[in-house]
């Protein structure tokens, strides 16, 4: 964990009493932000990362939920603070999640959302490798964007007349290529055509001849009720 990433230093500030994690993943982020917070609730759609979750990264002042991010179970304006970090692109009905986080946030809403800019060879060979596993995760029923644009996340807090600022973060930093596609195999182990999915991989992995991919550019927003 980067000790400059946005929401980090942001909470860090702060130091708000309840805060509320949309999409905590296997909650390494999570836990990362625990000591600066009361109390986090975290949830997550998959009933097994919110097992890893417990397994790995349980603190005292975290609970993990399984909830659908579209749906949150909470009255309006439970939390101080609501974040979710590189989430809501995966979430298909995105505005509804987005909906739900002002919902149940008393004051502070935070995101950062991966941003597309095929501005170098290792951006662009970056793309191809999304691309890739944007078709793999849709035939196993994990349908998502590649992105957001930047302009539809903007115009939607400001069509909620909520104030905010933001702030664009732009990275170069190299990638290897069997790092990227750490994952990939799983996916396919889920399709009922493995072969097909790992040729395909295979395929663009000499088709790039060993050239590098990169981490992808984010937008960091804070919303503010």
């Amino acid at each position: 964990m980067k000790k400059n990433d946005p929401i980090l230093k942001k909470v860090a500030l702060l130091m708000p009493e309840k805060v509320l994690d949309v999409g905590c993943g296997c909650g390494s982020f999570t836990a990362q932000l625990s000591p600066h917070c009361r109390k986090i609730t975290a949830i997550e759609f998959s009933p097994g990362l919110i097992q890893r979750c417990k397994n790995e990264n349980q603190k005292p002042n975290i609970t993990y939920l399984c909830m659908d991010g579209r749906n949150l179970g909470f009255p309006d304006n439970s939390f101080d603070l609501v974040l979710e970090r590189t989430t809501l692109h995966h979430i298909f009905e995105w505005e509804k999640a987005l909906d739900e986080m002002i919902r149940v946030s008393a004051k502070y809403i935070l995101i950062q959302e991966p941003l597309d800019d095929p501005r170098s060879e290792a951006k662009r060979n970056t793309i191809r490798a999304q691309n890739l596993y944007l078709e793999i995760q849709k035939e196993v029923g994990y349908p998502h964007y590649r992105y957001i644009p930047e302009e539809s996340l903007m115009g939607y807090f400001r069509k909620e007349n909520i104030k905010i600022k933001s702030q664009v973060i732009r990275s170069d930093k190299p990638k290897e290529f069997d790092e990227y596609f750490s994952n990939f195999g799983d996916f396919a182990e889920r399709s009922r055509r493995k072969k097909y999915w790992l040729e395909r991989l295979d395929n663009l992995r000499k088709e790039l001849e060993g050239k590098k991919l990169c981490e992808e550019d984010s937008i960091f927003i804070i919303g503010v009720k």
